[in-house]
């Protein structure tokens, strides 16, 4: 107590100007310090997805996670399912993301984006279709978690498309793709190689009776969208999900022409 009481005394005797310096500079920076950590957080909280994130893994974790928690607040139904495919989708692609997946949920649930503040920010910095595209392909994947899509969840993936200016006919082919990969999986094995070029047709968006040059044309298209070297400067999520994604469109490529 003696001390403090000296230590009191003698910052009496200051100047003025050095007792605030003193005192006043490190309270302002650490005033100052606090509302830029928390700066974000206050926008989260009005609805708005900070535009002036920097594209990083995290990042783009959480805007992927805001925009799943708006199809959770739409459909409630098979929450437990979907908890799980956003962590196995998470810890799949995201593997050098720093987050806490229980927490950034319920934030996401308490706080909804509104959605054109997601899509305006993935819009900077997602330049090409096929980076754009994966977002759908998320989505896609989480509605139809078991196999079935309310209409409510359907105009979302409609809005969330058109949002990233990305053509009606992108949404219909990755929700076909799907229908078909789950009748692919139903199938008996006496069906299978029926299903299989079927399913191949589905990924390269082309008819079933589409001629040779008709699916080499539809190749090479979706090679100039999905090609990894076209993802060699993103993240290594979007480089994985493009890598993956080339590797289904070689192999259906492949079946149709072997």
């Amino acid at each position: 107590m003696q001390l403090l009481q000296t230590s009191f005394d003698a910052a009496t005797k200051l100047p003025n100007w050095l007792v605030i310096l003193l005192f006043g500079v490190p309270f302002v920076g650490g005033l100052t310090f606090y509302i830029f950590k928390t700066r974000h957080a206050r926008s989260w909280r009005k609805g708005i997805f900070p535009q002036s994130l920097k594209p990083t893994e995290d990042n783009y974790l959480e805007a992927y996670l805001a925009l799943g928690a708006k199809l959770f607040l739409i459909n409630y139904q098979e929450s437990k399912e979907k908890v799980q495919f956003i962590n196995q989708y998470f810890n799949r692609y995201f593997t050098k993301a720093n987050y806490n997946f229980g927490d950034s949920l319920l934030f996401s649930l308490k706080y909804p984006i509104r959605t054109k503040t997601i899509t305006d920010w993935m819009k900077i910095h997602l330049q090409d279709e096929g980076s754009r595209s994966q977002i759908i392909y998320f989505l896609a994947g989480l509605a139809l978690i078991n196999g079935r899509m309310n209409s409510s969840e359907l105009n979302f993936l409609k809005q969330i498309n058109q949002e990233l200016e990305l053509s009606p006919d992108n949404l219909t082919k990755i929700l076909a793709i799907y229908a078909a990969y789950a009748n692919h999986q139903k199938e008996n094995t006496v069906k299978k190689s029926v299903t299989k070029t079927t399913y191949a047709h589905e990924i390269l968006g082309i008819p079933k009776e589409a001629t040779l040059e008709q699916i080499k044309k539809a190749y090479r298209k979706l090679v100039k969208i999905h090609h990894p070297d076209h993802f060699a400067t993103g993240t290594e999520s979007q480089q994985k999900m493009a890598a993956e994604k080339f590797v289904e469109i070689q192999n259906a490529y492949e079946s149709l022409i072997g």
